[in-house]
This record gives C-alpha cells, sequence and structure tokens, in this order.
C-alpha cells in the first residue's frame, strides 16, 4: 500500500513540477531566447539550447524546491543552465572537429566542423557574394566611416588607437563604425 502513496506522490509532484515549469517558461522564456540567440547566433542551434534548457529543468527532481529560495533570480539561474549547454556543445564541436581532423582555422558554426560543405562550391560562391554586398554597403557610407571601419577590422586597431589616427572621440569611432554595421547588415541581411 505505501507503494502506491509513493506512487501517487510521484504524479502529484510531477504536475506541480510541469505548471511551475510552464510558468518559468510564460514569464522568462522570451528572454532566454534572446540570450541565448545572441550568444549562439543561429536560431535553430539557439532554438535546440533553449529546449535543452527546458528539458534539463523538467528532468529536475524538486524543481519547485530548488528555485523556491531564489525566485528573484530564476532568469539567472535559466541563463546560467543555458551558458553550461552552449559550452557543453561547443566542447563536443571541438573533440569531433579534431576527430574528424578538421583544420581549427577553418570557419565554422559553434557547433562544429561542416566538413567537405565548406568549401563545396556553393559555399564559395556565397562567399563570395557576401563579400561584395559588404563591399558595395562600405562604398556608400561616407569615407570618414568607411576609414574608421577598416582601421578597425583590417589593421586590427582598437578605438582609442582609430581615435587618434583620426583625430575624432572614441565615442565617434563607435558611432562610425556601428552605422558602417548597419549599413553592412541591411545590405547582406535585406
Amino acid at each position: 500500500m505505501p507503494a502506491v502513496l509513493y506512487v501517487i506522490k510521484d504524479k502529484v509532484q510531477k504536475a506541480s513540477n510541469d505548471k511551475l515549469l510552464e510558468l518559468i517558461i510564460a514569464e522568462h522564456g522570451a528572454a532566454l531566447q534572446r540570450f541565448v540567440r545572441v550568444r549562439v547566433g543561429q536560431k535553430d542551434d539557439a532554438d535546440d539550447v533553449v529546449q535543452d534548457v527546458y528539458a534539463r529543468l523538467a528532468q529536475m527532481s524538486q524543481l519547485e524546491q530548488r528555485v523556491a529560495g531564489r525566485m528573484d533570480t530564476v532568469r539567472n539561474y535559466l541563463f546560467q543552465i543555458a551558458v553550461n549547454i552552449i559550452t557543453d556543445r561547443y566542447r563536443k564541436a571541438v573533440v569531433r572537429r579534431e576527430f574528424d581532423h578538421v583544420d581549427a582555422d577553418e570557419p565554422s558554426t559553434i557547433y562544429g566542423a561542416l566538413g567537405s560543405t565548406l568549401s563545396s562550391p556553393e559555399r564559395q560562391l556565397e562567399g563570395k557574394r557576401t563579400l561584395q554586398l559588404i563591399q558595395l554597403a562600405l562604398n556608400d557610407v561616407k569615407p570618414e566611416l568607411q576609414q574608421a571601419f577598416l582601421l578597425s577590422r583590417m589593421d586590427n586597431m582598437s578605438y582609442r588607437e582609430i581615435s587618434d589616427t583620426m583625430g575624432v572621440s572614441v565615442s565617434t569611432v563607435e558611432k562610425y563604425i556601428s552605422a558602417v554595421l548597419v549599413a553592412i547588415r541591411e545590405r547582406v541581411l535585406p
């Protein structure tokens, strides 16, 4: 008879955890999605990480007791879980890349090497088109904006060094580079 009570108690606990998980998702889901998206970059990968966060929460026993003492920091708790998942995925990708003997200097996503598809003709053509769009965007901006951007990206100069070179303030350099990045983004990602 006590085993039946234990099973019933687990179902009540599970229902309580599910309800709490729904409340956490409703309150913090959008912020978690933005947080992960900024760090991962690709929407599909970000969605996977967010789902992994929810899966970890759903698997936790006594979720209510774990978050009861920190209701004001539940968002931080979610973010820390997300950071841990992103770190784990990155480490696995590095191991996978080493196992597949892919050069670590090749451009790839954070989640692993794409192997032969990185140098596929389609990928190369896409890269050339993107570079052409970036060049067009650079041609459309004022010369001082272009100069600040190229000093930053091509000459690896700090904003302070650029401000000294151009004779403008650091905040002006920040504004110049930001304006160029917006122009590039508008051109490349219509």
